[in-house]
This record gives structure tokens, sequence and C-alpha cells, in this order.
């Protein structure tokens, strides 16, 4: 496990299309130095305001993770959060010039590609922070729940289960140890959705700038994507994907294994802040680097899918 706290090597920038409000929308992200976290900063708005990743923030969690501090908002953060998390990028200067971060190809591969290209590095004498939960905590609403129970590293067990005729998207388990390897994996998975749900989004003003170049679009029968799934297991592995992100909001990687049956943003939302309020954590430093190679294991059906 990492050390020291880290950020990007050198500034890097990308531009591309919001998923909910359809504009374009052009993104710097900048090295910033030990203790900073992750600020993002609107470009486009009088005085560059900025807003840091953090759960008194959340709102507004219908069908992404969104900032907002009465000043400024942000749009879906979720997929960048997560492969920041994965790459233990724990300070950057996030510009941009509209309110939504790009979609780019629905999934976390473009930002992982981006940071192998850019490069982190680790910023000497600052230790890195970690939120090591000290007890149970569960919130259920409806019939999903989601449990997080003190760990040594950050492990998810999470299940999706739909109702529908598409047997793919009826249940699907994947088991999930967090680290970069493993997150490569599930980085590819792309967000979906069902067709009959798409005009109800559009009718409220979301999903403006979703196409199947950026979705997975679920019908009666199948997937619409021509070029098919990237896995078999994408689904429950976006959802997984979208978990990490969420859990970075807390400002710090948090040590826990959480248990999800059928979860989405906004209880995951509500476990964040559950955490943050109640304060059911420490916060604690390594000293030396405690490497373990754990396998990423996928349970879909009765079927296994393991790596490394």
């Amino acid at each position: 496990m990492q050390v020291y706290q880290r950020t990007l090597k050198k500034e890097v920038s990308f531009s591309g299309i919001g998923l909910h409000t359809g504009k374009k929308v052009n993104v710097r992200l900048v090295p910033a130095p030990a203790d900073t976290g992750i600020v993002f900063v609107r470009t486009d708005l009088k005085g560059a305001p900025s807003i840091k990743a953090s759960p008194e923030y959340l709102s507004k969690l219908f069908y992404a993770t969104n900032l907002s501090n009465g000043e400024i908002a942000v749009q879906t953060v979720e997929h960048l959060m997560a492969a920041l998390s994965a790459f233990g990028i724990d300070n950057l200067f996030v510009y941009l010039d509209s309110e939504e971060l790009p979609i780019l190809d629905g999934s976390s591969a473009p930002y992982v590609y981006l940071f192998e290209e850019t490069g982190v590095k680790d910023l000497p004498h600052r230790k890195r922070k970690y939120l090591k939960l000290k007890k149970e905590i569960i919130v259920e609403h409806d019939n999903k729940r989601i449990k997080a129970e003190p760990a040594d590293q950050l492990v998810i067990d999470n299940t999706i289960s739909f109702d529908h005729t598409y047997k793919k998207i009826r249940y699907q388990r994947l088991v999930y140890v967090h680290n970069l390897e493993n997150f490569k994996e599930i980085s590819k998975a792309r967000t979906f959705c069902f067709y009959h749900e798409v005009e109800a989004l559009r009718a409220a003003g979301l999903a403006k700038g979703g196409s199947l170049e950026n979705a997975i679009v679920i019908d009666k029968y199948g997937i619409l994507n021509e070029s098919g799934l990237r896995m078999e297991n994408e689904f429950v592995a976006h959802k997984t994907l979208d978990l990490v992100g969420d859990l970075y909001i807390l400002g710090y990687p948090l040590l826990a294994k959480v248990t999800a049956y059928r979860t989405g943003h906004a209880l995951n939302a509500a476990l964040v802040r559950r955490i943050y309020q109640e304060k059911v954590y420490e916060i604690v430093e390594l000293e030396e680097v405690q490497e373990e190679n754990k396998p990423f294991v996928a349970f879909n059906n009765e079927e296994a899918y393991q790596t490394n």
C-alpha cells in the first residue's frame, strides 16, 4: 500500500461531452501540492470559484455523483474519482469550463491511459492518510443495501439484480480487491441504462449527451450496442467502478470491506455521509510499503473470473 501522498507528474488536458448536459467541456488536470486534496475549479465562472471533493458537498445524486457548495456545482465526477483512487492521486487541481466532466467512452479506461502516459509522482515526506473504519455501518433503502465493516484494505463484494428479460442483467456478483492492476480490469466497464428510461431521463433534463458511443443501452431482449460487451460481467464491474469513485469523495482512501446489493449513487453517498458525519474511523498512516498481490475475483451467476 502507498506510503506517501501523490499527484500527477505534469499537466494534461482533454475535452469531451457531458453525459447529462450534452455540453462540450475542456478539462486541465494540474499537479497540486501535498494536503490540497482533489479540487475542481470552474474557469467559466467569474473569479474561477473552486470546490473540494468532500462528503459535505454531495448533491443531486440522480444517475451521477455531483458536488455543490452553493456557489458552484460540478457534475458526474465518479469516473475520474475512481481512477484517481486507483492511481493513488491525493492532490490535483481539475480545471473545467462547464459544469459537467466529459463522459468520454462511459468508463474510466481513458483516465487510466491518460495517467499512465502522464505519470504520477510521490510527494516526499508527506505521508498519505487513510480512513480505517472502526465499526460496521449499514445503509438500506427499499430492497437495496450497502454495508461497510472494518478491514485492512478496501474490498468490495458487489451484487446487482434487475427484474428483466435480458439474462445478463438479472444477476451478477463481483468480489474486488482495490489496487491498480485490479482496477484496470474493471476500468473498461461502461455506464449502462435501459432503453425505456431514455425518454424519461431526457424529459428530466438528463442524458442529453448520451449515445451508444458512451453507454450500454439495454432493451427488452439485449443490448443495442453492435460492438457487444467488453466483458461478461461489465454491468456489475461498472457499478463497482462507480462505488470506488464515490467512496473516494471521503477525501482519503477508505480501508473497509464494503458489501453492496443493488446499490447506486444515492445509496453510496448515504454511506459516505454516515461514515463522515459519525466519524466512525481513525486516520492512519503507513510506516512502510506493504504490497499484497491479492486476486481479482468476479462471480457471474455460477461462473468465476480470476486474474493475477
